[in-house]
């Protein structure tokens, strides 16, 4: 696809696809984002699938029902527009984002580029990591899951996100 060309040219990893200025998905996977609240909470905001144009993703799902759970983060389907996030990056609001799906799991993206303006976001937070180790304890049976069914005992360790690991970075 000519998008992903060019957004690759450019040195980007992934295309951040909008329709009329509201996200819908990053390169084939879910989008979420993380935003500081004034009260303290972490927001986790996902666009929803009413308007049909969002893939209703399993790693999705898996992420909105774990993080539902999290006492210190509210989990939000909500439109969310380019211009709202570039102004919580500015705003410093803007703590993390992600893309979810099926291969990746949770890909950290570290930078959004919009007209122009690179808007660098803190790559691997706490609620990327945290999804991340849930959903990998959960795959691996290293913890006890009703998602989860054991067919072999012999269990590898998971190992979390390496500060060298690559990042994506999307380009709109």
């Amino acid at each position: 696809m000519k998008p992903s060309k060019i957004a690759a040219e450019k040195g980007y990893d992934q295309v951040l696809w909008l329709l009329n200025g509201e996200i819908t998905e990053v390169g084939a996977m879910n989008i979420f984002f993380v935003f500081e609240r004034d009260n303290g909470k972490k927001e986790v905001v996902t666009p929803p699938l009413s308007r049909g144009d969002i893939l209703p993703g399993v790693t999705r799902q898996s992420i909105i029902e774990l993080a539902s759970t999290w006492e210190d983060h509210d989990v939000v389907e909500r439109n969310i527009t380019i211009e709202e996030v570039a102004a919580a990056v500015r705003a410093g609001t803007l703590v993390e984002a992600f893309g979810a799906g099926t291969a990746a799991v949770v890909a950290p993206i570290e930078c959004i580029s919009y007209k122009g303006e690179d808007l660098e976001i803190a790559a691997t937070g706490n609620v990327t990591q945290r999804a991340w180790d849930e959903l990998m304890d959960i795959q691996y049976g290293v913890v006890d899951h009703p998602w989860s069914f054991k067919v072999n005992e012999h269990i590898s360790t998971i190992e979390s996100f390496e500060q060298d690991d690559p990042q994506l970075c999307v380009y709109t």
